[in-house]
């Protein structure tokens, strides 16, 4: 998972398809102050969800790369070209008290989404 990468969880991975959908989920993050990192789709990654016995595993073969083979798995079954996945394992919930969220489950980044449905409605 994407909070592997860091000492705490300050920031969602987010894989997304379109530039326009990255952009108002950004811009979302910006005014609402939870921070996103872009991740890659990397094709090499829908690899770790072959299986032996069924036409594709939801979870990685390995113990890496949990976060994007789980965005690698939504986009198997996707249908439309613009989506995004937000791996939020790490932000859901705050383990010290911040200028505007609480310790413990944090609600994030629901704050993020609001601000990027505004963005992409205008």
């Amino acid at each position: 998972a994407v909070v592997s990468t860091q000492s705490t969880g300050e920031c969602s991975g987010t894989y997304s398809t379109c530039e326009d959908l990255w952009n108002a989920l950004e811009n979302g993050g910006r005014v609402s102050g939870d921070r996103l990192w872009r991740m890659p789709l990397f094709a090499e990654y829908g690899d770790l969800l072959k299986s032996p016995t069924a036409d594709v595993n939801n979870i990685s073969s390995t113990p890496y790369g949990g976060s994007i083979t789980a965005a690698k798995f939504l986009e198997r079954f996707v249908k439309c070209d613009s989506w995004a996945h937000l791996d939020i394992a790490g932000v859901m919930d705050s383990t010290q008290s911040s200028s505007y969220l609480p310790k413990g489950m944090s609600g994030r980044p629901t704050r993020t989404l609001v601000e990027a449905l505004r963005n992409l409605a205008r």
